[in-house]
């Protein structure tokens, strides 16, 4: 295409910003960067190219934009739609501006549907065919992006402006033109999305559920069928309008706390996030600290559970997997604006063990020995922590359906004194709502390490 194009996935968000470099002028572009913009401004370096722009496809409700970091760390412009009412300085766009991007052009396209002020950029290379989109969430790989993020009121009628958008603005496109959305596999903001970062139009064509249906009542039945998203989201489009506070161009790592240290923080209201694997933490843990293991998503789930104003202090291994787990879980965190991380336990749990605190630990189980136990009459008591769907599409008998996300509200439902069997689909959620059952005072917990997919490879016949 004689155009260089880098899509940068953040893999806990389902998201990918998209970096534009034209070689031959050295002009660049970075379409919906997140917070920690370092790794843009590296592959812009390393091309001897100069930032032109920083544009938006919309009002982000699951990260923080980095177009601000952009401009500062740059000077570039920044760009987003006129409707977006930013209040900081940008350029407003407008349905047909075009920019220019050395030899080439940028279109903006006025896609609205995920969000009201949603456009989308069509590159048109130097004879003005269209080459690619930058589609945001307006289409996706195998879907679109959600229509209520601001409300149900208004969900129906959101829907309706994305089924125009794609009908009479993006499906019109030729079959050829490759889509780069910034939504994608994993993404709060659609369910069904694939794991490829690109797709065409004439593959979404053929092949997008979304765009298969007959009726417009259909398309609003199927775009209105994502899950429920994380607490933060109500949060976020606000702080992006506003602009978060400047990082610089990675965020700052959390200090070290020594024991004594994080007494105190506990003693103001600080919760101690266990960034290690939930095999560790369930081996031993600070008491009453929450599992959000960096191999995951830490950040949506402690955006879902915990608000931005709270004192957060880590809990790592230790050497380098512990200074990887750490700059993992503090860049994710700074993406969604979660800036209070006042430190590092030094030394961990061994610190804590060795200074006389106590250790909680839970008991761990396969499904074949949750299986036996049942079998055996046991008094226990099954709690699946999936999402309802997933527990409707196969469940163990007998089990209370309790997603993570409404352990903190309805966990006096559950029954005390008994043993809880907890699990998920594996073991990161299940260790998750184990340590939010065991800070709602659940004391005899069990953790099901291979969770429904252990269950659901038993032979049940024999």
């Amino acid at each position: 295409m004689g155009f260089q194009i880098r899509s940068l996935r953040s893999i806990e968000l389902g998201n990918a910003a998209h970096v534009l470099i034209e070689p031959d002028t050295g002009v660049a572009v970075v379409v919906d960067p997140v917070r920690d913009i370092g790794q843009y401004l590296d592959i812009v370096s390393h091309s001897s190219a100069e930032l032109a722009w920083a544009l938006e496809t919309h009002v982000h409700n699951d990260f923080v934009s980095g177009a601000r970091e952009l401009v500062a760390a740059s000077g570039t412009h920044l760009g987003a739609s006129g409707d977006a009412s930013l209040r900081y300085p940008y350029e407003r766009l407008s349905d047909g501006d075009e920019l220019e991007v050395g030899t080439w052009r940028l279109r903006v396209l006025a896609t609205p549907g995920h969000t009201p002020e949603h456009v989308a950029y069509l590159l048109l290379d130097p004879s003005g065919k269209p080459q690619a989109i930058f589609s945001g969430g307006a289409l996706m790989v195998g879907t679109a992006a959600r229509t209520d993020l601001f409300g149900p009121a208004l969900s129906w009628r959101f829907a309706h402006d994305l089924e125009r958008s794609l009908k009479s603005r993006i499906l019109e496109l030729p079959d050829h033109v490759v889509v780069y959305p910034t939504h994608g596999g994993g993404s709060f903001c659609a369910a069904g999305a694939g794991t490829a970062l690109t797709t065409t139009i004439g593959a979404e064509r053929a092949t997008n559920p979304l765009l298969a249906v007959r009726s417009s009542r259909q398309f609003v039945a199927r775009a209105l069928t994502a899950g429920p998203y994380p607490a933060y989201y109500a949060r976020m489009r606000n702080l992006n309008q506003v602009g978060a506070p400047l990082l610089g161009p990675q965020p700052p790592l959390p200090p070290t706390l020594d024991v004594d240290e994080l007494d105190r923080w506990l003693a103001q209201g600080a919760l101690v996030v266990d960034i290690r694997s939930p095999a560790s933490f369930r081996a031993g843990h600070i008491p009453d600290a929450i599992a959000a293991g960096a191999e995951g998503n830490v950040s949506g789930w402690v955006g879902w559970l915990v608000g931005p104003e709270r004192p957060l202090a880590l809990v790592a291994d230790s050497g380098s997997e512990g200074n990887r787990q750490v700059r993992e879980a503090s860049r994710q965190l700074a993406r969604i604006g979660y800036d209070r991380v006042i430190g590092c336990l030094d030394g961990g749990t061994g610190a804590w063990r060795g200074a006389g605190r106590p250790i909680s630990a839970y008991e761990t189980v396969t499904a074949a020995g949750l299986a036996d136990r049942l079998d055996a009459d046991e008094l226990l008591s099954v709690v699946d922590v999936r999402e309802a769907a997933e527990w409707h599409a196969g469940h163990v008998p007998g089990s209370v359906n309790l997603p993570v996300h409404d352990i903190p509200g309805a966990a006096p439902e559950l029954p005390r004194g008994v043993p809880l069997a907890v699990h998920c689909g594996h073991d990161y959620r299940a260790t998750l709502g184990a340590s939010l059952l065991e800070r709602a005072g659940f004391g005899s917990l069990v953790v099901v390490d291979d969770g429904w997919e252990g269950w659901a490879a038993l032979d049940h016949d024999q």
